[in-house]
């Protein structure tokens, strides 16, 4: 008698091996048994897979969670989409270490860096912890809907060892300090952390509009935390950098140096540096030119390994967030309570203003803004959609078309900007790339304007079923085994006796994105962004049924993954 047997599955085991037709037994949190393993054999449930995709549970292994696991045990919208493993505390930002009187401190900066609002971190955060794995056990005595692992962020363990110097740009750590640091590391690691983060990037800034902790530290300081990765044989660093910032001229000699100072950062450390990877119609050669240099480091002896989303990376805009145009009639409408703003739309008055706006912020928002849903969720962003094609098409001005649109739907209407990964030959090019792994869904962060966590539905469905890009079994393996086995994660990415039963039960005909939604669920009333999806049948964690056609059984059996 099995705990769970699922029957009669196509089952893609994440190795990337082809598809095979098998039955997977379960007892407790673990695989036993695949194979054919007869009418005979019994379970408590049995689910009949006859003409689906049994694959295992996805790893989203760049997320922003790190507050709203506390909130929101499902980890929504990373639940619906097959994910059952997610890694926080990316990008440099962690709420640990933390020194009394500095909670304020992090707060402020992972709003100002991640768009998580502060009040909802203050009023859903405990905070009752002072080390990275406090943290960690933290969220360990809560139940969670997924299972959970972390990073340790550059930017806390600066403020936790140097105070109000850490993020002065040209004021460095010194030995004690830097000792402290080190320490900091080599706790969190010795706690289960899977690493450290850090950002380099100056479009990372606290509220102040300053860098954040960490984004101007020397060499000798990088180094010296990747001297503690080492020494602890375990971890990884995940590093953002701001590629094509105070460069000059077309061979970007700045992010040619920050390879390289990457590569030596992975060497010794002797492991993985994690890079966060885009591409922007405005720098249409660095990506090249950053791929080149990765690749001839990597052959040097070094490990890195870029991170990449495969779509467009969207702004979300509508009548429950932002203002798609700028003006005062704007500003006014969305200063009314969201409830309200539908409504006021009715009014003549309302409408004349609106309208009215000025020429310079209509043609601003007819050529960065699209059409995005209401019915259906596409993300090729064809130019009939732009905003100056639909109002020239409507015989409207760009404003006229907006409100039109927006009481034709009653407020369903979503417009779009396009904030990197615009051109999809980029796109694929980088995407296609040797070793180039799948993430930066950034799930819990930019709430108020992105949602990307869908990001495994969109590469099963988009890139392998649609495009024929990738095989299932390879789709698959770049969700599942590859970032466990980057990342340090064991005994889950996998189809094998012994792995943790992390599962999905999936139909890839069906398999699909619903258009995104607006809603006020965070604590302190604030709104974000999710999004469902459909063609999941199952999704199974640690061995318990967490998500059955679309909706969550109640079943929290997500655990801490400590290294």
């Amino acid at each position: 008698m099995h705990d769970l047997l699922i029957r009669n599955g196509t089952v893609v085991d994440g190795t990337g091996k082809p598809p095979y037709l098998a039955d997977v037994a379960v007892e407790g949190d673990r695989i036993v048994e695949i194979g054919n393993l007869g009418a005979s054999r019994s379970a408590l449930r049995t689910i009949d897979a006859s003409g689906r995709i049994v694959t295992p549970g996805f790893i989203d292994p760049h997320t922003h969670l790190d507050a709203q696991l506390f909130w929101d045990p499902l980890a929504s919208p990373c639940c619906w989409h097959g994910t059952t493993s997610v890694v926080v505390g990316n990008c440099s930002v962690t709420f640990a270490p933390v020194r009394e009187g500095d909670v304020e401190r992090l707060a402020r900066t992972l709003e100002s860096v991640e768009e998580i609002p502060y009040e909802s971190i203050l009023a859903g955060v405990p905070f009752d912890w002072t080390t990275y794995g406090g943290y960690l056990d933290s969220l360990a005595a809560r139940p969670l809907g997924v299972n959970a692992a972390g990073l340790v962020g550059h930017a806390a363990l600066r403020q936790h060892a140097m105070g109000e110097r850490a993020g002065d740009e040209n004021q460095q750590p010194n030995d004690d300090e830097l000792d402290t640091m080190c320490t900091q590391v080599g706790e969190a690691l010795s706690a289960g952390a899977l690493g450290f983060s850090t950002s380099r990037t100056a479009s990372h800034s606290t509220p102040d509009g300053l860098p954040i902790p960490g984004s101007y530290a020397l060499d000798a300081e990088l180094f010296a935390l990747a001297d503690v990765v080492r020494k602890s044989g375990k971890g990884l660093v995940q590093w953002v950098s701001g590629f094509g910032e105070r460069d000059e001229g077309p061979e970007y000699p700045r992010a040619r140096a920050e390879v390289a100072r990457i590569a030596e950062t992975s060497r010794r450390s002797g492991q993985p540096v994690v890079l966060s990877m885009f591409t922007h119609e405005l720098v249409p050669t660095l990506h090249r030119i950053v791929l080149e240099e990765i690749d001839r480091e990597n052959a040097q002896g070094a490990e890195i390994r870029p991170m990449f989303n495969p779509r467009p990376v969207l702004s979300f805009i509508g009548l429950g967030n932002h203002s798609p145009i700028r003006g005062a009639a704007w500003k006014a409408l969305y200063e009314r309570a969201p409830e309200e703003r539908l409504a006021a739309l009715e009014d003549v008055g309302v409408r004349t203003r609106l309208c009215g706006v000025g020429a310079e912020y209509q043609a601003r928002a007819a050529n960065s803004l699209y059409l995005f849903g209401p019915e259906t969720c596409d993300y090729d962003l064809r130019p009939e959609r732009r905003l100056d094609a639909v109002a020239k098409a409507r015989g409207e001005d760009p404003a006229e078309a907006v409100v039109s649109l927006m009481r034709e739907t009653r407020g369903r209407q979503i417009f779009v900007s396009v904030g990197a990964n615009q051109v999809p030959e980029a796109v694929e090019e980088v995407f296609s790339h040797p070793g180039v792994l799948v993430g930066l869904g950034d799930a819990g962060a930019h709430v108020s304007g992105i949602c990307d966590a869908s990001m495994t539905t969109y590469l099963l469905a988009h890139w392998c079923r649609d495009r024929g890009v990738l095989t299932l079994e390879e789709a698959v393996r770049r969700l599942s085994s590859e970032p466990a086995d980057v990342f340090g994660i064991p005994g889950r990415g996998r189809i094998a006796p012994g792995a943790y039963a992390d599962l999905n039960v999936l139909d890839l005909e069906a398999l699909g994105m619903e258009v995104p939604e607006f809603v006020f669920d965070l604590p302190a009333g604030a709104g974000r962004w999710t999004q469902r999806a459909r063609g999941y049948d199952y999704t199974v964690v640690n061995g318990e049924v967490a998500v059955e056609r679309g909706l969550h059984t109640g079943r929290l059996n997500g655990r801490i993954i400590r290294a």
